[in-house]
């Protein structure tokens, strides 16, 4: 074939090509829409069918408030919500970097020396199985009242599966790998900062991502117990005193906390590790 043919040719792939990228592109942006289409209809109809409950059965705000009530109480009170909100954050926002450079840092050494986590190990299993409920008063005695409680009780929360997922993407490195570093005189360092801590960021981020959720959770556990301000001491005062439609709004808040600390972890996933599997499938679904 001459050059001219292969031009010729080359032309027509080019013209042909758009034409076939185009229906798929089409149907890329067609599931992306019903992706994000179908769970708002379902939130909708959900709230929907709440609404019709409260008011088909009669049901008194006490006791189940209608979404439409949980919304003007929101309304009502947002100045109140909002700062009640910023201090939950702060504690849990504190909390979480404090437990990620406890597990990072742990990890590494227990992957480092099996000595070490047969020493350790067993004992940081014995107290995540303790029911972080029942610590609670017990941290009161111990740390006191205030926001310190709240930071160390979402510290408790939040490393230890943070910690588990660390161990196990450290120890993941694939071992011929790590042979030729050792035998090129690579030092311990720098094979954990070129070998496996690359290899180990995928296990980490689920870590992360699994205990960014707790955070929330344990900063508001924590102020049900050792707190005068926060979203969980205004959910316990609520609650006491029958203001049901409060209660609700707070658990609201909460909630849309844990959703966007969530969002916040895949975004991190997503500029981190483009390189792995899941980003790569992930960005060849896009047009």
């Amino acid at each position: 074939m001459s050059a001219t043919d292969e031009s010729a040719a080359a032309d027509r792939l080019d013209r042909v090509r758009p034409r076939e990228q185009a229906p798929i592109r089409g149907r890329a942006l067609a599931g992306k829409g019903l992706s994000f289409l179908l769970p708002t209809l379902s939130g909708i109809g959900g709230l929907a069918l709440w609404e019709l409950a409260v008011q088909a059965f009669e049901l008194p705000p006490y006791l189940l408030p209608a979404p439409s009530v949980v919304a003007q109480v929101m309304v009502e009170k947002w100045r109140l919500l909002l700062d009640q909100l910023v201090y939950t954050a702060f504690a849990a926002t504190v909390g979480f970097l404090i437990a990620v450079a406890i597990s990072l840092t742990l990890g590494a050494v227990i992957a480092a020396s099996p000595v070490i986590e047969r020493v350790i190990y067993v004992w940081l299993v014995v107290f995540h199985a303790i029911p972080k409920v029942v610590v609670a008063p017990l941290l009161l005695v111990w740390i006191g009242f205030g926001l310190k409680s709240g930071i160390i009780f979402v510290v408790v929360f939040t490393f230890f599966p943070m910690l588990v997922n660390t161990v196990a993407g450290l120890r993941s490195a694939d071992p011929d790998l790590l042979l030729l570093a050792r035998s090129m005189g690579g030092s311990s360092w720098q094979i954990l900062k070129k070998i496996r801590l690359p290899s180990a960021l995928p296990s980490i981020i689920s870590g992360i991502k699994i205990s960014i959720t707790l955070a929330p959770l344990g900063a508001v556990i924590g102020e049900f117990v050792a707190s005068n301000k926060g979203l969980g001491h205004m959910l316990i005062q609520s609650v006491g005193s029958l203001e049901v439609p409060v209660a609700f709004a707070a658990v609201t808040v909460v909630s849309v906390l844990g959703i966007l600390v969530w969002y916040l972890a895949e975004f991190v996933e997503r500029i981190t590790i483009p390189w792995h599997a899941s980003q790569r499938g992930r960005s060849s679904e896009e047009p």
